[in-house]
């Protein structure tokens, strides 16, 4: 299954015997010439927060989905120090993993490293693995953009000072205990709940 998240709401890709039968919030084999109109349905739809985009072939599915977007490319890390504590920002009312937009000169990776040194201060960070993209769209005027992040676990020292990018909106940033993961799943952005839970379980294998 893919998933595109909007704001807090969620398009999932599925396949047709795995469809839901609540008309509300499925679309059948969904016109992908008028997908903006769509887009627009579903973010001021008050009612539902899960929407299934559903065709025989949903891997195909999303494949043009995605074509017909145009793309932003991002990537961030879920850091953990020698503890196994977890660092996380608070970001314009909302707890967050830092993150943002891959220069054009960038490999994923670096930009990763980049992001998260900029947006908390920490002067050493080390790749580990890499965990599943994620994808939400958003508009620019009266175009959609769909944003793909590119997501890796990373190791830092907890001794480091912890600096917050005040131009990036970032107010606090702090590690958390292990026994606090789940909680913060919860806390952050709906798009990063799977993150949160995917990193912490790669990291415990």
């Amino acid at each position: 299954m893919y998933k595109v998240f909007l704001r807090d709401k969620v398009i999932n890709f599925i396949a047709a015997d795995c469809a839901p039968a609540n008309a509300a919030n499925v679309f059948l084999h969904p016109d992908l010439s008028k997908i903006q109109f769509t887009l627009g349905v579903i973010d001021k739809d008050p009612e539902h927060f899960d929407f299934y985009f559903v065709s025989d072939n949903a891997e195909e599915l999303f494949i043009h989905f995605y074509t017909r977007m145009r793309i932003v490319a991002a990537a961030g890390g879920f850091v953990m120090n020698e503890k196994g504590e977890a660092l996380f920002i608070f970001r314009r009312g909302r707890w967050d993993l830092p993150k943002g937009k891959i220069d054009s000169d960038e490999t994923e990776e670096q930009a990763a490293v980049r992001e998260v040194m900029e947006e908390t201060g920490l002067g050493k960070v080390s790749l580990d693995k890499r965990l599943a993209s994620t994808y939400h769209v958003y508009t620019i005027g009266k175009e959609w953009i769909l944003k793909e992040t590119h997501w890796f676990t990373m190791k830092a020292a907890s001794s480091e000072k912890l600096i917050p990018q005040a131009e990036e909106g970032i107010t606090l940033i702090k590690w958390i205990e292990p026994q606090g993961f789940d909680e913060m799943s919860k806390k952050v952005y709906r798009s990063l709940e799977s993150v949160v839970i995917d990193a912490a379980t790669v990291l415990h294998q």
